[in-house]
């Protein structure tokens, strides 16, 4: 599998965050949740600019799944601290080696039951951040999906 290397930059940042087991259906609804409030503040430009970071800020194995925070991130510069939807704050930014998969479930069980090999295998120096989800094209029929893996 091939991958890019990329720079992200800190930038101000809105999210919405779902504490409770990742894969829950409570994550899938607040993705469609997020997606409406975008629309209703015409950020979809934005959206197609830089796409939605789904950030897992736990690791499952050390915090109970009830506990586990999940956010949904997206950048922009607006100031919607007035907004109870949404909170506001900054994407820390960092370097990324990052892959392209097909948005399926079977793709995606592939891709991280093969992570360890390509890590190893690139040579990769992981840095002890989370990895980062995003998701720029949701439609049609060849939905992917890029996993952001923080490097040094």
């Amino acid at each position: 599998m091939n991958y890019k290397i990329e720079i992200l930059n800190e930038n101000k940042m809105v999210y919405m965050r779902n504490t409770g087991a990742y894969g829950s259906r409570k994550n899938f609804d607040m993705m469609k949740d997020f997606k409406s409030w975008i629309a209703q503040n015409d950020l979809t430009k934005t959206l197609l600019e830089n796409g939605i970071y789904g950030i897992a800020q736990d690791n499952p194995e050390i915090i109970p799944p009830e506990k586990c925070r999940y956010d949904l991130v997206l950048i922009t510069d607006e100031d919607f601290s007035q907004d109870n939807k949404v909170k506001t704050g900054y994407f820390r930014g960092g370097k990324y080696a990052v892959f392209t998969v097909r948005h399926t479930t079977e793709a995606v069980q592939q891709f991280w039951k093969e992570l360890p090999e390509y890590i190893r295998k690139n040579d990769l120096n992981i840095c002890e951040e989370p990895i980062i989800e995003r998701y720029k094209e949701e439609e049609g029929e060849d939905k992917i999906c890029e996993f952001l893996i923080p490097i040094k």
